[in-house]
């Protein structure tokens, strides 16, 4: 038997409008002629995710990025006052949503080439939460629009989805924002893991490199030259006068802190290496502002070109990443 060549596992994690940034992101990647091996993908990430398994290279990249440059996308991101209006009719009806899932469906349903995961070209992991068992659920085979929706089904805005196992599932970024150990343990000894973390308080933030970490400190940020002149990063949470936007919040920070802990152990794997996050962009000076949320769709081209731009200096930086 000969010998086994190392694989390359993308891990895409959740952070809603924050999805453009990984798109950039995975465009500078995927525009070297890496080539990808399995994908792993929470909440927005699994969309990304998704899309990119049809077919993993350059092509497919742009057109991601086109994707998200397409107003459409915020508008399934965070819907108009009359959607909202007719959601808030809805949810007062047993298990159902503040806000239908159908749009993000009809785009899965448009640009996801597949009926079920299993068909898609390259192995794709869906990270979700099974809101019956309160544990994360991975899944390879199933529905994609079902499996999608659940994994993006954010409790207090979308209804749960009942999956194949029969249990309720909701987004997967409760329990597993960043699914950095599942694809650790699909790894072996000699694959390589790059991850790509696009939340406003990431939580693959390393101490002494990443500038969102709470005691960021030097001159770069992920391997990315920094501005001295930069204020330093604080993660917007995204906040407003109504009672659902402070659930919102505070489910915001308690998922921070326990992906936080999740992923920490993960991290220190040599086989692990993770990419600039938007806090890096705004430290490189890339970013003119900041996004106030991660429903703040507005910044979609600007966070889509920062993806980019930092990905491909994290690239010329001298990383360890050996492209083939």
């Amino acid at each position: 038997m000969g010998p086994v060549t190392p694989r390359t596992h993308l891990v895409l994690g959740g952070g809603g409008a924050m999805g453009a940034f990984q798109a950039g992101a995975l465009r500078a990647l995927l525009d070297t002629g890496l080539a990808v091996d399995a994908l792993h993908g929470t909440s927005v990430g699994a969309v990304n995710a998704a899309f990119l398994a049809a077919a993993p290279g350059p092509d497919r990249a742009a057109r991601l990025t086109e994707l998200w440059s397409d107003p459409a996308m915020g508008r399934v991101l965070r819907p108009g006052w009359p959607a909202r209006a007719r959601g808030l009719a809805r949810s007062l009806r047993r298990g159902a949503g503040f806000l239908d899932d159908r749009p993000l469906r009809r785009l899965v349903a448009d640009h996801v080439p597949a009926h079920d995961l299993g068909e898609l070209a390259v192995p794709l992991s869906v990270t979700t939460t099974c809101l019956d068992c309160g544990a994360a659920a991975r899944h390879r085979t199933g529905p994609v629009g079902d499996v999608l929706a659940a994994s993006c089904a954010l409790p207090g805005l979308f209804a749960p989805v009942r999956l194949p196992d029969g249990h309720l599932h909701v987004d997967g970024g409760i329990v597993d924002g960043v699914p950095v150990a599942g694809a650790l343990a699909d790894a072996g000894p000699d694959d390589r893991v790059l991850v790509l973390d696009c939340g406003l308080a990431p939580v693959t933030a390393v101490e002494g490199r990443c500038a969102a970490h709470p005691r960021a400190a030097g001159p770069l940020a992920c391997g990315v030259p920094a501005d001295p002149d930069r204020d330093p990063y604080v993660a917007p949470v995204e906040a407003g006068p109504g009672a659902l936007d402070t659930v919102l919040q505070a489910f915001t920070v308690a998922r921070t802190v326990a992906n936080r802990a999740a992923v920490a152990g993960a991290l220190a794997d040599p086989r692990v290496q993770v990419l600039p996050h938007v806090a890096d962009a705004w430290a490189a000076g890339l970013l003119d502002r900041l996004p106030t949320g991660p429903r703040d769709t507005g910044g979609a081209r600007a966070l889509l070109a920062a993806g980019r731009e930092v990905t491909a200096r994290w690239l010329s930086a001298g990383t360890e990443l050996a492209l083939r």
